[in-house]
């Protein structure tokens, strides 16, 4: 019986955990797009320390960049990050967020997000949504080094 319980405890606990779906006030927009770091950024690489790069336009048609752009970063955790140009309070698409450092605002309602360690973070203003994250996947090909930006 007292093991019957600790079971129902657990299915309780996996089931609550699957319910943490974070949904992001910035519209679905897809993304699909890829930096050839060996040949286009080779100065953007982990071991240069904490970078910032922007993409407000596609270099090929068959690319995506989400809502309003992309932010692709090396964070201060030495990991390569990506978010939407987006600010999630007012989310206006023609008006990109802008980089100042270690932070990205919004000019349009002076929201802060901190990006020195990949979170996107707001940190002044009201809103408590974050950055809109992508999925930036490194890989080291025979053709050279690519970074994946993916939703």
């Amino acid at each position: 019986m007292r093991q019957r319980g600790w079971i129902i405890c657990l299915l309780f606990l996996l089931a609550a955990c699957e319910q943490v779906n974070y949904r992001s006030s910035i519209p679905y927009a897809p993304v699909n797009y890829t930096l050839y770091i060996t040949r286009e950024y080779p100065h953007f690489v982990i071991d240069n320390g904490f970078q910032v790069m922007t993409i407000t336009e596609k270099k090929l048609q068959n690319e995506h960049i989400g809502y309003s752009g992309l932010l692709i970063w090396i964070g201060m955790d030495n990991a390569y990050h990506a978010a939407d140009l987006c600010c999630p309070h007012c989310v206006k698409r023609t008006t990109p967020l802008t980089i100042d450092g270690l932070y990205a605002t919004c000019e349009t309602c002076g929201e802060v997000f901190d990006i020195s360690f990949g979170l996107g973070i707001p940190t002044k203003g009201i809103t408590r949504e974050p950055l809109k994250k992508y999925t930036a996947l490194y890989r080291n090909m025979t053709t050279g080094a690519q970074l994946q930006i993916r939703n």
